[in-house]
């Protein structure tokens, strides 16, 4: 087994940092982590009996946006010291993982400075939409230059960094693993209490898991249930990236007497598997290309029935009528029709979501994702 430095620039627990959090506790005995921040994420790791290192950033680099352009060329000595604590740190390892853009520039600098091999856990598509060019550039040149692999949790995310200049020979795809138990775990009294305490009944109920913001596309499932007066819908999420203008507006809308008391704010939440299983149709709305999709797997985990936005890695996880559905992304009659479609025939439903659910555990078990993850960084 791999000794392997992993290393995140973020504390805060999103998609993934779950899955670097699962790769790290299945090697916590030969690894380390290495955050940028404190945070959650070093909590969770270390309850899971991982080895956690923080080496503080600034909060200009902690807050750096990836589509900040030329801005972000002014934190090269910032990056270059953070670098040489990388490389202190990897000397005892066989390789550094990064698992974000900002952790893999970082670590790609460490290579100048003495560190192992270098790979990138790229986990994003990268594209202007929320890359800017300089960062693209300079990650592209980075990845060619000084990454041995770089794993991608997608074809779709894979051919996104070939098409912007990256060498296909690097790339190995990865999936997200999951652990099915969690999601079996949860009881029909669970969910019972669940929506209990929602004050909503046997009213149909459709999910969005995913963090507050526009290119996540909750406005699209609130468009959609406007005119469908009898489905109730909660959003679990917060907004993490400045986006409290989105969360507003999303307020505002929510409140329109068409929708209002059908729209449940829960926050960010531990429960997942309950929730979810609370409700009739868990829902992926993104309105850009998503590098996976992990709450679509979830939702088939679930067994419940997913509708997705046919774009990125939702094409690779669900085919169309069989274990879920696709829609073309921000098209909200499509969404609408297809939500009144499950509620209204639930012997559908039901079929659909047992497919997803068998798909999903025999693609994503945690067993066959680790064997793929540990083939994968083979080196040359």
């Amino acid at each position: 087994m791999n000794k392997i430095l992993f290393v995140d620039h973020t504390a805060v627990m999103g998609g993934a940092e779950i899955s670097l959090l699962d790769l790290a506790t299945a090697y916590s005995q030969t690894s380390k982590v290495m955050l940028f921040d404190d945070g959650p994420l070093q909590q969770r790791l270390e309850t899971s009996g991982v080895e956690v290192a923080t080496v503080k950033a600034s909060e200009t680099l902690l807050n750096l946006r990836t589509s900040g352009g030329l801005n972000s060329l002014s934190m090269i000595p910032e990056l270059w010291n953070m670098a040489g604590a990388i490389a202190r740190e990897a000397k005892d390892y066989d390789l550094v993982l990064a698992n974000s853009q900002k952790a893999f520039i970082t670590a790609a600098l460490s290579a100048l400075r003495g560190s192992p091999a270098i790979c990138w856990h790229l986990r994003d598509i990268l594209t202007a939409k929320h890359f800017s060019k300089v960062n693209r550039t300079v990650a592209i040149f980075m990845a060619n230059r000084f990454a041995s692999r770089v794993l991608v949790n997608s074809h779709a995310t894979g051919k996104a960094f070939v098409a912007a200049g990256g060498k296909e020979e690097l790339v190995r795809v990865v999936y997200n693993g999951f652990e099915s138990e969690r999601f079996d775990a949860v009881t029909m009294e669970d969910c019972q209490e669940a929506r209990d305490r929602l004050g909503m009944g046997n009213a149909p109920l459709v999910g969005l898991f995913s963090r507050l913001s526009y290119w996540k596309g909750q406005h699209i499932l609130l468009e959609a249930i406007r005119k469908l007066p009898q489905v109730h819908a909660i959003l679990v999420g917060e907004a993490l990236f400045g986006e409290q203008d989105y969360v507003s507006e999303l307020k505002t809308l929510a409140e329109l007497p068409e929708l209002a008391g059908r729209v449940h704010w829960l926050g960010f939440r531990d429960d997942i598997p309950t929730l979810m299983k609370a409700c009739d149709i868990v829902v992926h709305t993104s309105t850009e290309p998503e590098p996976f999709g992990r709450v679509i797997v979830e939702g088939q985990l679930a067994q419940r029935p997913v509708i997705a936005s046919a774009a990125g890695g939702a094409l690779e996880l669900i085919e169309d009528g069989v274990n879920g559905y696709l829609f073309p992304p921000e098209d909200i009659i499509s969404l609408r029709q297809l939500i009144d479609k499950l509620i209204s025939d639930r012997t559908l439903a039901k079929s659909v979501a047992q497919q997803g659910y068998e798909d999903a555990k025999t693609n994503f078990a945690m067993e066959t994702i680790l064997k793929s993850f540990a083939q994968a960084l083979v080196l040359d």
